[in-house]
């Protein structure tokens, strides 16, 4: 590894580090100079800005998950539907990432309502996805498990869609993080968006299975519980 790789990795590492545990909004440039006895000059050659790092930790962190799915997909006998669901599971934010990050992005994202953040992490998960998912669903319209009119088309829909459906339940949860009710309103949405995925790649009804609702739950609970102690006063 070459030295300059080297110091970036660390910048990321201390930077990434730090947003867990202070928040990225009490987060500076300075402090991760700091914590890395770094100059100015030495950071600003990797990187023009704090949300600079934090897009390239964001990509960082996707590409292992990408190459985490594509170990699984490869490494193990799955038929087309199962290689689905761990595609499109993959665009949930709470199943695809730690907890800790989860809630990051729930602020910055879907509370603070950083456009940028949002359409950068949109662009990151569609770029690496969509050929996997195109893939499987020539793999599946081969072997006959899959069924679509349209299999140019129908991977990239299933993308945006996947993404559209991350946003509003993350919407929701970042609005109102201690209403019960928004959870059931949010399970229903999800419920309702796999129910679509088997019609939209006529896939056998109940095989489409992108999320585990107790997992999922935990998850929503812990990120939430992480975004209310940010929000408390220091």
């Amino acid at each position: 590894m070459k030295k300059g790789d080297l110091k970036r990795i660390q910048i990321l590492d201390t930077a990434e580090k730090l947003f867990f545990e202070r928040g990225y909004d009490r987060t500076s440039v300075q402090d991760i100079l700091d914590a890395l006895q770094m100059s100015k000059g030495g950071f600003y050659h990797y990187f023009d800005a704090k949300d600079s790092v934090l897009r390239a930790v964001s990509e960082r962190r996707a590409q292992s998950r990408f190459d985490q799915l594509n170990a699984a997909i490869h490494g193990t006998r799955r038929n087309p539907v199962e290689k689905l669901n761990l595609v499109l599971g993959m665009a949930n934010l709470f199943e695809a990432e730690e907890a800790p990050f989860a809630a990051l992005m729930l602020k910055l994202c879907y509370r603070d309502k950083d456009a940028a953040m949002c359409a950068h992490r949109r662009r990151v998960l569609v770029d690496g996805l969509l050929p996997t998912l195109n893939d499987i669903i020539a793999e599946g319209m081969a072997d006959g498990s899959l069924h679509t009119r349209h299999p140019m088309e129908i991977g990239r829909l299933l993308m945006l869609m996947a993404c559209d459906v991350d946003d509003e339940v993350c919407n929701l949860l970042a609005d109102n993080p201690d209403n019960p009710d928004v959870m059931l309103r949010m399970l229903e949405m999800l419920n309702t968006w796999r129910d679509s995925v088997e019609r939209l790649v006529g896939a056998p009804y109940g095989t489409v299975v992108l999320f585990e609702v107790g997992h999922l739950i935990s998850a929503w609970q812990t990120a939430t519980d992480l975004l209310n102690k940010e929000d408390d006063p220091q």
